[in-house]
């Protein structure tokens, strides 16, 4: 990718994205992205070098979108909602693409084609800070080594998203992922999502 933002990324991204959906990340060509897009090939490369970089583009900037995780962290009342902040924002990447999508991404993953796992476990320092601190105060109550779980814990939800997509999205990715994350974490009680909360994603 270019070492700066392109004024186009934006727009390429929301054109692929569409595309992908529409058709089949494999059966879009970067050519017929331009033409949706109505950029020449030269734009597109100013901005990214295939296809490839889309996807990672856009797992990189739920990562490094610093405003919107900022505000978000400042309002949350613990460290264990500030990692579920940091996990649904890969969710929504999920939501954004469809299971359909989605899946087809995961299964160009495993023949090795994408990168999706090794830019989500990017954040890992970020989860195992914020399990440390839970860990800490009570919120989560497993003993294990941060270093060692957090990691397993967005594994964890990585294959919730699998079973969400092999379904076709017949069930709430968000509500699942929360439910296995607090208990795979051994969140205490008090802290854990209610039923309302839960039915409301």
């Amino acid at each position: 990718m270019a070492s700066q933002e392109s004024k186009h990324s934006a727009p390429i991204v929301d054109t692929a994205v569409a595309l992908f959906k529409k058709n089949g990340y494999e059966n879009v060509s970067v050519n017929e992205i331009c033409k949706a897009a109505g950029l020449s090939r030269s734009s597109f490369y100013a901005a990214f070098s295939g296809k490839k970089d889309i996807i990672d583009y856009v797992l990189a900037k739920a990562k490094t979108d610093e405003t919107t995780v900022l505000n978000h962290f400042m309002d949350a009342k613990n460290d264990f909602e500030r990692m579920w902040i940091l996990c649904d924002r890969y969710l929504a990447i999920a939501y954004r693409f469809g299971p359909q999508l989605t899946g087809a991404l995961l299964r160009l993953e495993l023949l090795g084609e994408l990168d999706i796992l090794k830019q989500i476990h990017s954040a890992d320092d970020w989860f195992i800070r914020l399990m440390r601190n839970c860990q800490q105060t009570g919120v989560i109550l497993s003993k294990e080594q941060a270093e060692r779980m957090a990691p397993m814990g967005v594994d964890n939800v990585y294959q919730v998203t699998y079973d969400w997509c092999r379904r076709g999205g017949d069930f709430s990715l968000r509500r699942e992922a929360r439910i296995r994350s607090e208990i795979f974490y051994n969140v205490a009680p008090e802290f854990r999502w209610s039923q309302e909360q839960l039915d409301s994603v």
